[in-house]
């Protein structure tokens, strides 16, 4: 007897393993996105903090601004950070504000558009000195986790 098509038990069958596969794989998938996303942000960060951050605080120090960065901000508008370094997708580039810099303590310059991410982060800053450069944090809202920090007592 040949066979012409499926049968109704083989058509379930299949649909119930499609369903499961999907059931473990998209949420995989999501977490890798999610991870993914978190992976910019720290690499930004760093960035931040290793070139961009020290070459902002040595034209400080150079201009009289006594490694002031929030004060180069005032000088040359909102957007000069776009001149240094890329600013990636994940940050909402309308919420960068450098003269919020603290002085002496972290303040948020930064937030990132969570419906990108998947979760809400606040990259902070704290302003340089003559003798330090500014430092700046990622912190991630959800468990007040600090992923990114030159700070000792942080990690």
């Amino acid at each position: 007897m040949k066979k012409g098509a499926f049968t109704m038990m083989e058509m379930i069958f299949v649909i119930v393993i499609l369903g499961i596969l999907a059931a473990i794989a998209i949420p995989r998938y999501l977490a890798m996105r999610d991870a993914s996303h978190e992976a910019i942000l720290i690499s930004f960060v760093r960035t931040l903090n290793r070139t961009t951050g020290e070459d902002l605080w040595a034209r400080s120090i150079s201009e009289g601004k006594h490694g002031k960065i929030s004060q180069l901000e005032s000088v040359e508008g909102k957007d000069f950070l776009k001149n240094y370094i890329t600013i990636p997708n994940e940050i909402n580039s309308s919420s960068i504000d450098l003269t919020n810099c603290g002085n002496g303590e972290y303040k948020t310059i930064m937030t990132v558009d969570s419906s990108k991410v998947g979760g809400e982060y606040n990259i902070t800053c704290k302003d340089g000195s003559d003798i330090h450069a500014p430092y700046f944090k990622l912190i991630r809202l959800r468990d007040h986790k600090v992923l990114v920090s030159r700070d000792v007592n942080d990690n």
